[in-house]
């Protein structure tokens, strides 16, 4: 209890100290900030540019069975999709989620790209640059 009292006024001490009406707001500085702004959507900051063909590892189209290769031994690195050309900081993504959302993205991929190897077809996984390629 002594803590939590101790707490509460190191709390009070502290707003206290901080007190706000020392300050003053300037609304004209504030209005021509506003005038001189430019709208800016969250699509500018971050346009889906294609990736270029160099993205990719291999010369031309990515081979299914090489990107299903790198999928099952190197899935959670996300190796497979710098191969088929993506994002170059996508192996980030999938390092933080520690390995694609605990390896359940690089399984889903690895589906797919089985899926791709019997109708010798990925094209539609080539160049993608969303972190979830089958969606």
């Amino acid at each position: 209890m002594k803590k939590f009292i101790l707490s509460l006024i190191a709390i009070l001490a502290v707003s206290v100290a901080a007190n706000a009406g020392n300050y003053t707001v300037n609304d004209d500085a504030i209005d021509a900030l506003i005038e001189a702004s430019a709208e800016v959507s969250p699509l500018d900051l971050m346009p889906e540019a294609p990736v270029p063909a160099a993205a990719s590892l291999a010369s031309g189209n990515p081979s299914p069975i090489a990107s299903f290769l790198l999928c099952t031994f190197l899935g959670g690195l996300g190796i497979h999709r710098h191969y088929m050309g993506t994002r170059p900081w996508m192996w980030a993504i999938y390092f933080f989620t520690v390995g694609g959302i605990f390896g359940v993205v690089p399984l889903i991929d690895w589906i797919f790209l089985l899926i791709g190897v019997v109708d010798d077809n990925i094209s539609e996984f080539v160049g993608n640059t969303r972190f979830f390629m089958w969606a």
